[in-house]
């Protein structure tokens, strides 16, 4: 018995034959015929690979429309499609040793010099405890500030939240900023201020959307000292 498969593109071709009865060639054990297995048809083969020759040149034949391809392309570009990621629930940690937010950012303004503390990689969300790598940078800031100076360390949040524990908490983290520096620099003179959501240096929303890296901007400790 001869037995040949197509299905789709993928076809599978054999030749099984039967063996006589066991009445016609009796086995020394008594029992009944063996099968035995031959090679493929050679016809089979030829007709199987025209087959599949015909499948190929309708294939290429298939002309990739423009209809086709907007079909096949997922848009990331309008409003629909913003990703938001909650600090609370986020599958990832910022880290400052591998970031590619820099821990601080410094600038002269006037006199002063002012050094802009990333809060989202001092704490975890919600809390004022510096993380064991965030004290480790405070402390290496504190190395870089004149002898004697006067610092002044504030802290500032984003909109989201009520505003009365914003307050307290941006007053929480620029106090954990400033034990870290006294404790590392005795002579430093600090004040330390809290101001919320009040003095934002980015947009917390834009044209009434929540603006997420502007409020990671808004988020921050900053240093100031006079210049050396």
């Amino acid at each position: 018995m001869t037995a040949v498969l197509l299905a789709g593109a993928g076809i599978a071709v054999g030749t099984i034959t039967a063996g006589a009865a066991a009445a016609d060639t009796p086995s020394p054990s008594g029992a009944t015929s063996a099968t035995a297995a031959t090679a493929p048809d050679p016809d089979l083969m030829a007709e199987a690979q025209e087959v599949l020759d015909e499948r190929a040149a309708e294939v290429a034949e298939i002309e990739i429309t423009d209809a086709m391809r907007a079909a096949a392309v997922i848009d990331l570009t309008g409003a629909g499609a913003a990703l938001t990621i909650d600090a609370d629930d986020a599958a990832f940690d910022l880290r400052p040793d591998d970031s590619t937010i820099t821990v601080e950012r410094t600038a002269e303004v006037e006199d002063d010099t002012v050094v802009t503390l990333t809060a989202d990689l001092l704490f975890e969300f919600g809390e004022a405890a510096l993380t064991d790598a965030a004290q480790a940078a405070v402390a290496d800031l504190a190395a870089t500030i004149p002898q004697d100076a006067a610092v002044l360390v504030t802290g500032h949040t984003d909109s989201v939240g009520e505003e009365d524990f914003n307050l307290t908490l941006s007053q929480q983290r620029a106090q954990a900023v400033a034990d870290v520096l006294a404790a590392a620099r005795p002579d430093l003179g600090l004040t330390v201020e809290g101001h919320g959501e009040a003095e934002p240096v980015a947009d917390n929303e834009v044209d009434g959307v929540d603006n997420p890296a502007g409020r990671a901007l808004n988020r921050r400790v900053e240093v100031t000292y006079p210049t050396g």
